[in-house]
């Protein structure tokens, strides 16, 4: 339901009376007429009580973003009739309907001067019209240069060039406090509120700028007026009615009296919208299913730009103000927010009325409320902080763990950062189908159920483990992001790249100590970045942002992983104890401020220095991380046969590309494609991973380092446990010392480094830079690998090359050797619990691994785990980190009757970690039907579209099939995700991760031809081409060796 606002006043100004504000009832006021447009003829057209208002460059808007207008006629109707034919020679002119004339003609003598007539007339009546038209375009065009200008004069700020005409606010005003009451109807989906903000002027401005769109505001609500306001004299006048810049989403406020600068003035206003269901309307309402029926929430999400979506705020990172919420509520529900409950008071209409304490300073897109009937547990941190975790009710016995690692995480931030968390209360909501991982608001946070929810015998190690991670990624934004923000979203990895470090590899490490959570630190975030960051369509870390779609294209790995990977690299080469006395300084300076990441630099510069780091200039070293895309290949050359018996070798850098023939074409700027290299590195004579030699390597030179008491037989190790952010290649001969030594005694490594080895050897081979088979005579050694993180990096690079071979003659020998490197570990490890966390982990992927390559005993246990559930599907026999295998394998190798078991559990299960498991499994079935079925089915869930897709896509069948789909549903999928950060650029990649053909790419960049509007998915598909062309590349290049190794190894092995 839309509300239609009332009339702007008579005057065409405000409403000289201060307005009684209720939120009881939406008025409902008679529509505004609106101007019905035609090619050569107008209509009159009534007009309201009030004058109209009118946008830059004479365009009328009828509800248009944030405010609702009526259309004006901009000249008198003109209505002309002459028909081709006359019939019974009749000629009828009608204008305004006001004259009429007929005239009969019976004698032939006339037929000819009928004729003549006409002509003229019509002639006269042409010439009239263009007249009238000049005449009138240049009456209106007047009118605008002077419309609310009682003398006639040029307002000079109206116009084209207007102030508003730029995607960042002016600095002439600034928010210091929100007062703002919100009226939510759940029954019939609607809200509406009032907003008084206090505003103190910096500069001298008759322009006040409000971001606001998609709200019903009428005009004559919005009012300005001092902060103390005594007499209506002081009431200021406006020019014209307020009205919508589109393109920058701006309430626009012209004043006849400009502010003054250092005074405080109050914005008022009154707005409407319907409560959508639709996580991109700001505030939205989102459904669950209960034994006695279906039921909503109301839940806001205002990050990125959203804000403006749900009330007029100054919707920038860098205007923070206080807030003060109040929410009024049907009675069965409950209202949280970020800041405590003040006072709750029942309605004359038995609505309930919550008031929460005021905030501290806080960016519009940290605002936050829920009206909700969940259910909650709750404890108290050691530093007195209360901790309250919601979830559906018959949910709420799985929020335990996250609430008690919340705690733990929170207690040693507020130690760990030496400020402590600022609020009283901190409450977390698992919100059915939210659309990201976690929303960090302050006080309030977000999350995604199956990213939250936990419960020992249903949820696999890997799913606790992503929800102590995400937790303390979360709580981390406490301090990165809500007390120190970001000035603008170029520096979006300030606070995202520190909450993915401080978050899972300091929090959660400590919480969960056992887990050895720092050794992940390459397979979770550094290794997946790499990937993306190797192609020419990259990005620089920290680049200016212009448009929302470049903010919403901010939100990706680079921000994330690669933020995370260079503080990481910046921590280990300042000491974790510097480093951390620079962070303490540093959230001390700009607490409830905002910074950017020169700040960083300078703080950390400083403790350096204080700790006796002269040498280090922490700006000229990180900009060389943040302003240029991409990362070395480090080329480490050792020189043999030199007669003192030491080791000595060259070293030289050179950007890495997956692709060394891509387009270099940028339209960012670099630094030549050079950085400041922390060198760590070690040797077999002095095994030295945790306290490793240190050089540098600067821009524009190369380093020569020499190493006393080594021998050529010795192998040297460069980039120890991928400290840094870099791949490093070596000489033939040090690959093959190093590929004997992990034969030999792979554990010499640490579990990083043997991961960083072979993430860097494929890698290496993929774009060209070293020989296939030294990098796949790496993988000999795997059959005594027993530990998770260097197979997850197998998987990795592997399974890479398993897509190329897909469609080739050589997968079947592929397959095979896969399942020869695999069955010692799946053999090991087997079906039984094997007690820790991390070999749960390793479990998991032993039996997803030997499954999938076909192993006879993996595929029948799997399946009969799977017909023993079936047969009793209350009980579920299948232990929890070998679900996801299992549910695949007998998905896969069994009929219909399996999959519709599992769409009958999806469907009735209230888990969320078992839904995402189940629609993971679904994508698994070798039934082309079963799977198209599948993915129309998915339009009608559209939180769960993105997790359908991707798993099909690993399907060899149904690979095609998904891309199809994807091609034919671009203006369905478009409008739905198009504007969400991550969403769409992930569904994009997951999409076109598998193509390989000229055909596909030649299909893939019509794709992106014919729609030229790809919202967050641009970047995405300019990099799903590139990686096209590198994958084309690879068959072309690799095919033969590869398909001959393979060969050999099966001859030589018996396989």
């Amino acid at each position: 339901m839309e509300a239609v606002p009332e009339h702007p006043s008579e005057d065409g100004g405000e409403d000289h009376t201060e307005q009684e504000t209720s939120l009881q009832e939406p008025a409902v006021k008679p529509k505004q007429p609106a101007l019905k447009r035609v090619s050569t003829t107008t209509s009159q057209t009534s007009r309201g009580s009030g004058s109209t208002s009118s946008a830059p460059g004479g365009r009328r808007r009828s509800r248009k973003g944030s405010i609702f207008v009526a259309d004006e006629p901009f000249a008198d109707s003109l209505t002309a009739y002459v028909p081709e034919e006359p019939d019974d020679d009749v000629f009828e002119l009608n204008i305004n309907g006001k004259m009429s004339m007929k005239t009969k003609v019976r004698d032939s003598r006339f037929c000819q001067r009928k004729r003549i007539v006409r002509i003229i007339v019509l002639l006269c009546l042409l010439l009239g019209l263009a007249l009238g038209l000049i005449f009138g375009m240049a009456i209106k065009k007047e009118h605008d240069r002077t419309a609310g200008s009682e003398d006639g004069t040029v307002l000079e700020s109206y116009g084209r060039d207007g102030i508003w005409n730029n995607i960042r606010l002016p600095k002439t005003l600034t928010p210091l406090k929100y007062n703002l009451h919100i009226r939510t109807d759940l029954t019939n989906f609607t809200f509406n509120g009032t907003i008084d903000i206090f505003i103190k002027c910096i500069k001298n401005t008759e322009v006040v700028l409000i971001h606001s769109t998609q709200l019903e505001i009428p005009l004559h609500t919005v009012t300005i007026h001092p902060e103390n306001m005594h007499h209506e004299k002081d009431r200021l006048h406006l020019k014209r009615d307020p009205w919508f810049h589109e393109e920058h989403q701006y309430l626009v406020v012209e004043l006849k009296t400009p502010l003054k600068a250092g005074s405080v003035y109050k914005f008022s206003a009154m707005f409407s919208a319907p409560l959508l269901h639709d996580y991109n309307a700001g505030y939205y309402r989102t459904p669950y299913d209960t034994a006695t029926g279906e039921r909503w929430n109301a839940a806001t999400l205002t990050a990125l730009t959203l804000a403006r979506r749900v009330f007029p705020c100054f919707d920038e990172p860098s205007f923070k103000a206080n807030f003060t919420l109040t929410l009024d509520h049907e009675p069965s529900y409950i209202a949280i927010a970020n800041m405590p409950i003040e006072s709750n008071t029942t309605l004359e209409d038995g609505w309930v009325r919550s008031k929460f304490e005021e905030s501290v300073p806080i960016s519009t897109y940290l605002v936050a409320w829920c009206v909700t009937d969940f259910a909650y547990k709750e404890i108290t941190t050691q530093n007195g902080v209360l901790m309250r975790v919601w979830a559906r009710e018959d949910a709420v016995d799985t929020v335990e763990y996250a609430l008690q690692i919340g705690a733990t995480i929170l207690d040693f931030f507020d130690e760990y950062f030496g400020t402590k968390f600022p609020l009283p209360k901190l409450d977390s909501i698992a919100l059915p189908g939210f659309p990201y991982g976690g929303m960090e608001n302050w006080g309030l946070i977000s999350y995604k159920p199956s990213r939250f929810l936990y419960k020992e015998s249903v949820s696999p190690a890997r799913n606790k483990e992503g929800i102590c991670s995400i937790v303390a990624h979360e709580l981390a934004h406490q301090w990165f992001g809500n007390s120190v923000t970001l000035k603008w979203w170029d520096d979006t990895w300030l606070n995202e790249g520190f909450a993915s470090y401080v978050g899972p590899y300091l929090g959660a490490n400590h919480a969960e100590p056992e887990w050895g959570l720092n050794d992940m630190f390459t397979i979770r975030s550094m290794h997946p970045v790499m990937t993306i960051d190797s192609l020419s369509t990259s990005r620089p870390i920290s680049l200016p942002v212009a448009t929302n779609e470049e903010i919403l294209q901010q939100f990706d790995l680079i921000s994330y992983r690669k933020g995370a990977s260079i503080i990481r690299m910046c921590s280990n080469f300042l000491g974790e104890a510097t480093f951390r006395k620079g962070l303490k300084k540093y959230l001390a300076e700009f607490e409830y401020g905002n910074a950017v990441r020169d700040d960083l630099w300078k703080h950390l510069n400083d403790v350096a220095k204080e700790d006796g780091r002269l040498f280090i200039d922490v700006k000229e070293i990180m900009d060389t991380w943040t302003l240029q895309m991409g990362y070395p290949v480090v080329t480490v050359t050792r020189e043999y046969g030199r007669a003192d018996g030491n080791l000595h070798f060259r070293t030289d850098q050179e950007r890495f590309l997956l692709n060394p023939q891509s387009n270099m074409t940028t339209n960012y700027g670099d630094l030549g494609y050079k950085w400041y290299v922390p060198l760590t590195y070690t040797t077999s004579r002095d095994a030295q991973f945790d306290m490793p030699s240190q050089e540098w390597l600067s821009p524009g030179h190369k380093l020569t380092v020499s190493v006393t008491g080594v021998e050529e037989s010795d192998w040297l190790f460069v980039n120890v446990e991928a400290r840094g952010y870099y791949r490093v290649n070596y000489d033939e001969n040090n690959w093959q010392l190093l590929t004997q030594q992990l034969v030999d005694n792979h554990q010499v490594f640490g579990v990083t480094s043997r991961s960083a080895l072979i993430s860097d050897a494929f890698n290496l081979a993929r774009a060209g830079s070293l020989n296939q088979v030294i990098a796949l005579n790496i993988t000999q050694y795997l059959t005594s690998e027993r530990d998770y993180v260097p197979w997850v990096t197998v998987k990795d690079v592997t399974g890479y090359i398993g897509d190329m071979l897909g469609k080739t003659g050589a997968y079947g020998d592929f397959q095979k050797y896969m399942l020869h490197l695999v069955t010692p570990l799946y053999q090991d490890l087997g079906w039984t619990d094997p007690g820790t966390h991390v070999k749960r982990q390793a479990q998991g992927i032993a039996v997803s691994l030997a499954c999938s390559f076909g192993n006879e005993h993996c595929v029948t246990e799997a399946s009969r785990l799977f017909a023993e559930w079936m047969q009793n599907p209350s009980v579920n026999p299948i232990p929890p980190d070998v679900k996801q295998a299992v549910y695949c394998t007998a998905i896969q190798h069994g009929d219909q009757k399996e999959s519709t078991f599992a769409m009958e559990q999806l469907e009735t299960t209230n888990s969320d970690t078992e839904k995402l498991l189940l629609r993971e499994a679904l994508a698994c079935t070798q039934m082309s039907w079963l799977l198209q079925s599948y993915l129309t089915d998915t339009l009608d869930t559209p939180e769960d579209t993105k997790t359908v897709l991707a798993n099909v896509a690993k399907n060899s069948i149904g690979a095609r099939m998904v891309w199809d789909f994807f091609w034919e549903n671009w203006d369905v999928l478009r409008k739905t995700y198009g504007d969400r950060a991550f969403y769409f650029a992930d569904m994009v990649s997951s999409i076109t991760a598998k193509l390989n053909t000229k055909y596909e790419l030649k299909q893939l960049q019509s794709l992106i031809k014919d729609h030229p509007d790809q919202g967050s998915g641009e970047r995405a598909l300019q990099q799903a081409v590139e990686s096209t062309q590198a994958n084309i590349r690879w068959i072309q290049n690799n095919y033969n060796d590869v398909a001959t190794w393979l060969s050999n190894q099966i001859d030589t092995l018996g396989l």
